[in-house]
């Protein structure tokens, strides 16, 4: 999550049976059985620390059972995209590692299918579960959880206790935060917007609504501080290498668990010593607004593809799953790079001070939202929150971020088709969109949100879509 989301798809297709494959319990064979393949292909949107660290887990796991592992490592933007373009192909990878914000896209897709995790699924908080959940069924096998927290440097820096955010901003080392200076970076500037009583999104009793909570009372004085203290906030350019290298110098940060494991590394051209554990603080989050930050929790897991069901490796790809969701796996993940499992028998056996105290700071945190729309969103009140940091705007800076929330908003509320239970797939299969102008099929695979179907401009290849009678501009193949 530490880059967020710039993670920015996908195919209407004829219509396809797939079987959902069970993680535990029954497999669905291949027709082929007899001649199954014993090969399985994953692809990895980890940081390649922990892809390194992952990976051999898995692999010589399954060597042990005859299977082939093949990890195929992608870059945080370019994994899912590789996955939604390829699956309708029928090629691609099988299995897809990932944040749970991406489940909402993904089934929007069409391209993953719900999991039964049958006894194992005890094994795992009702939390954790929701955010892989998507019109009440279960779509990915969650393997770790985290949270973002105050990280700290107990060797250089004073203890941030009964500190406010601005001393933090403003004493000798800084705050650090990780962000694009174009798209913003709203997951980790969320924390902040809470303490001025902005959620993300409005809640309810039940949890997220799809309402933008940015353009409530408090957003006048969170602009205000995004102008005082967006520019003095340190934000390294390079990705978490920069950001660990300027905690290791002093800097506190708002940061996850993948933080606390890589200050304790030796970082390339960084002229500070790595972090020794016990010289990694961990604290909550000050306030800048006065009120409560409510930061983001999340979870890392893994979906399987819709094409696994027709093909020889199902069996195989369902054992690999199994292993995945199981203690075994995630104490070995535990242990290998310091990931918080998600599964309630390895939880059990942590004993990392600091990873305890991620879950401490962590108690006010909420589930991040998992929306088929969330990819646009992200990307528009981060931009908001970095014209006002970067000058960019116009009048009263509190204004421009309730105009830029209204104007995100109403985008947001164009494609009211879309439904909580169904996937976009689903919907155009049933005969709900259908197209028009001899158009042969349509392809989402070069978009980056349900969003972007309703606003892109500037294609040569397009076709009228109907939907409840109005028409709207795809692009097609």
């Amino acid at each position: 999550m530490e880059e967020y989301m710039s993670t920015k798809r996908f195919r209407a297709f004829g219509v396809i049976t797939v079987a959902a494959l069970a993680v535990t319990g029954l497999v669905v064979p291949s027709a082929n059985a007899a001649t199954a393949s014993r090969t399985v292909t994953i692809m990895s949107s980890a940081k390649s620390a922990e892809t390194d660290k992952l990976s051999p887990i898995i692999v010589a796991w399954a060597k042990s059972k005859g299977i082939d592992v093949k990890v195929v490592n992608k870059d945080f933007v370019a994994a899912r995209d590789e996955f939604i373009k390829s699956v309708p192909t029928g090629k691609g990878a099988d299995l897809l590692i990932g944040p749970h914000d991406w489940t909402g896209p993904l089934v929007g897709a069409g391209v993953v299918v719900p999991v039964t995790l049958g006894s194992l699924g005890n094994q795992f908080s009702a939390a954790t579960k929701s955010g892989f959940t998507f019109g009440g069924k279960l779509y990915g096998v969650p393997i770790y959880t985290e949270n973002i927290a105050l990280v700290w440097n107990k060797r250089d820096s004073v203890d941030p206790s009964g500190k406010s955010l601005v001393d933090l901003i403003t004493s000798k080392d800084g705050l650090a935060i990780t962000r694009d200076l174009t798209n913003g970076d709203p997951y980790h500037y969320s924390s902040i917007a809470s303490s001025f009583g902005l959620p993300f999104y409005v809640r309810d009793k039940s949890g997220w609504t799809q309402k933008l909570g940015y353009g409530g009372d408090g957003s006048s004085a969170y602009a205000n501080f995004l102008v005082s203290y967006g520019k003095k906030i340190i934000r390294p350019t390079d990705g978490w290498d920069a950001k660990a290298c300027a905690i290791q110098k002093g800097a506190y940060a708002i940061s996850g668990p993948w933080m606390y494991n890589h200050v304790q590394d030796t970082i390339s051209g960084c002229s500070a010593k790595p972090l020794k554990k016990s010289e990694v603080g961990i604290a909550n989050i000050p306030s800048a607004g006065g009120k409560t930050v409510h930061q983001f929790s999340g979870a890392y897991g893994y979906w399987q593809s819709v094409k696994v069901a027709s093909q020889p490796n199902s069996i195989a790809v369902g054992k690999v799953l199994r292993f995945i969701a199981g203690s075994d796996f995630q104490s070995a993940m535990y242990a290998a790079q310091g990931s918080i499992p998600a599964n309630a028998a390895a939880l059990s056996q942590v004993s990392d001070a600091g990873l305890k105290a991620f879950g401490q700071a962590g108690t006010n945190a909420y589930p991040m939202p998992s929306f088929v729309f969330q990819d646009a969103m992200w990307l528009k009140v981060g931009a908001a929150e970095s014209a006002i940091i970067e000058g960019k705007y116009t009048g009263d800076p509190g204004d421009f971020l309730r105009k830029a929330i209204a104007a995100a908003q109403k985008m947001e509320k164009i494609p009211s088709v879309f439904t909580k239970d169904k996937s976009i797939a689903e919907q155009v299969r049933s005969g709900l969109w259908t197209t028009v102008k001899g158009a042969s099929r349509v392809t989402f695979a070069t978009l980056r949100s349900p969003y972007d179907y309703f606003t892109t401009a500037g294609r040569d290849a397009r076709a009228i879509l109907t939907v409840n009678s109005r028409a709207w501009m795809l692009l097609i193949s």
